[in-house]
This record gives C-alpha cells, structure tokens and sequence, in this order.
C-alpha cells in the first residue's frame, strides 16, 4: 500500500532525477559546442594560412620591379574576404597562424587578431589577440622565456622575437596590458575569463 509519505518521496526523487538528466543533456550540449567551435577555429585558421602561405610564395616568385618603381606595400593583404597582417609562427608549439589586421570577436573565431599597436614590416607595441581554442591561443600557457617567435608579414619581410616573460593579469585590470612597453604581446584569457593570459616579447636578431 503506498502511503502519501512514499508517494511524495517518489515524486520528489523522479524530479531529481529528471533535474539531473537535464543537467546532463545541457552539459553534453555546451561541450558539443565547444568542440565545434574548436573544430571551425582550426578549420578556419588553417584554411586562411594555406592562402596567406601561397600568397608569399607568389610574391617570391614574381620578378622584382624595376629599381625605383617599386611601390609602397599594402600593411595587409585582403584573402577570402578578410584582412590578413602577417603570419605568426611558434615553433615551441608547432603553431603557425595568420593574423587579421582588424580585431572583433567575430574574427577571433577565425584565426588571432591584431588587438592594438602596428603590425606589417616593423611591428610596434603590437598585441595580437587570440581565443583560448587549442588551435588557436589555448597553448600559449606553455611557452618559456627564451622561446622563440617569427612575424612574417604579408611583404616577406621577418621579424624575429623571444619570449621575455609569461604573466597573468586581472581581466578587470585591461591598464595592466600596456605596462612595460613590449614591443610584442602575445594575449588570450583562461577558461573562467577571469584572468587574461600575457606571453611578452622582445625582438631578437635573425641570428638568434
């Protein structure tokens, strides 16, 4: 004979249980779509750089101009409808990825982008910008200092870097990123977005 104590109890556990089950689908759900993401990040990213790649490749094979007519190069080059500055190459972490010249967080989806500062030939106080995707700027924790970087920008011209320190700040704390000067900061958040993950450069010569 059930009794009301019982028959509650059972109601009570099957909506725990359903709570539960909902619980489980909506986390199943965020990390799907997480994955996806992660999946076009990368998908996207390396598309482009297989374009900004055969772009350079071109532009070494063309014959150069004749001495004194060659013309002002464009700081970026426009490919499959986005603005890309340069390559950025990591060999610590076997990552290499275009840079867009302009920063949203639409283009962040795409590939790391140009947050503030100068890029092309001669990269100033340059930030890029980057998600947290593994195929993006989620590795970046992983750098020490004495690695090294390469900018090529979209000209063929090099430019060469090491890692000087890696260090976290405050995402309420945005002041904290222009501290130091650097000429090259490397940015991307942790997976809270609570703090904001800073990998900082210093140009090194091509020999080094």
């Amino acid at each position: 004979m059930t009794t009301p104590d019982s028959a509650r109890k059972t109601r009570r556990g099957s909506w725990w249980l359903a709570a539960g089950v909902l619980l489980l689908l909506a986390a199943a759900l965020l990390a799907g779509k997480n994955l996806w993401q992660q999946h076009r990040a990368a998908q996207s990213a390396g598309e482009l750089l297989a374009l900004a790649e055969a772009r350079l490749e071109q532009r070494e094979d063309s014959p150069a101009p004749p001495e004194g007519g060659q013309e002002e190069a464009a700081a970026g080059e426009a490919l499959a409808g986005y603005e890309v500055d340069g390559i950025l190459t990591i060999p610590a972490l076997e990552l290499s990825l275009p840079v867009l010249a302009d920063y949203s967080e639409e283009l962040l989806r795409v590939s790391v982008c140009l947050y503030s500062g100068t890029g092309g030939e001669n990269p100033q106080q340059m930030v890029i910008a980057g998600h947290n995707y593994r195929a993006h700027f989620g590795r970046l924790g992983q750098l020490q200092p004495g690695d090294t970087v390469t900018y090529t920008a979209m000209t063929g011209a090099q430019s060469h870097w090491r890692v000087a320190q890696v260090e976290e700040i405050s995402a309420q704390d945005p002041a904290a990123l222009e501290q130091g000067g650097w000429d090259m900061t490397l940015l991307t958040c942790n997976l809270d977005l609570s703090l904001r993950l800073l990998v900082r450069l210093e140009q090194a010569d091509a020999a080094g």
